[in-house]
């Protein structure tokens, strides 16, 4: 086997992106947040010899626009078209054909997600099939698997709050073994930011390594509100 692989899921930023926080910013910002996300989480999970990581991108006629931002470093991957859970699953899938184990999927809104959640996420995996990280919102950000499972990605109702408990509830039909790591907080609403900016700012206090464009934009921007 080809040893574990990380699939940050991203749209490619744009100025349509990130549509919730639209009451308060203006789509060049978002987009600008949207850059700051996936490049931050590209500084600390893209290149470990632990875990090989790729991003999973939509829509995919627009990757070209992301490689130039990226470079090389990472491959980058078109994301099928469909639902959440179906390009979730085909991503898995291809990680999985091309020889990873385990498959770790997450998303670039989680600033706060550290490699620590993914090393315990693998350790995890040692005893169980199933991985998750529970969003506060009631999704989750980071899903890992032994192995793709289909069930895991049919039925649910994506982008709701009801994501994290249909997903339990299928495990717990199928009889899936499953660990949750520590909830954490993505942005999606304007809420999000303050509280986004607080947390990045204990970790500072405390030295541990933070995502600098994102803190760096929070801080101005919800500074000049």
């Amino acid at each position: 086997m080809a040893g574990p692989a990380l699939v940050v899921m991203s749209r490619v930023p744009s100025p349509d992106g990130k549509s919730r926080l639209g009451s308060i910013m203006k789509p060049e910002q978002r987009e600008r947040l949207q850059w700051a996300f996936l490049l931050d989480a590209l500084d600390k999970f893209g290149l470990s010899s632990e875990i090989k990581c790729f991003v999973a991108a939509t829509p995919a006629g627009q990757i070209g626009k992301l490689a130039e931002s990226i470079g090389t470093s990472v491959e980058i991957i078109p994301q099928v078209e469909g639902d959440l859970g179906q390009r979730m699953l085909a991503v898995a899938r291809e990680m999985f054909y091309r020889g990873h184990a385990p498959q770790l999927l997450i998303g670039a809104d989680v600033p706060a997600m550290s490699w620590a959640y993914l090393l315990k996420a693998l350790d995890m995996l040692k005893q169980v099939q199933l991985v998750l990280g529970p969003t506060t919102d009631g999704g989750y950000y980071l899903i890992g698997m032994i192995e793709p499972e289909r069930r895991l990605f049919e039925g649910i109702s994506w982008g709701t709050d009801r994501v994290m408990r249909e997903t339990l509830a299928v495990c717990d039909r199928y009889h899936f073994k499953y660990d949750l790591l520590e909830p954490l907080r993505d942005i999606d609403l304007p809420g999000d930011l303050e509280a986004a900016l607080k947390q990045l700012n204990e970790m500072r206090s405390l030295l541990l390594p933070g995502p600098r464009r994102t803190l760096e934009f929070l801080t101005k921007f919800l500074k000049n509100l």
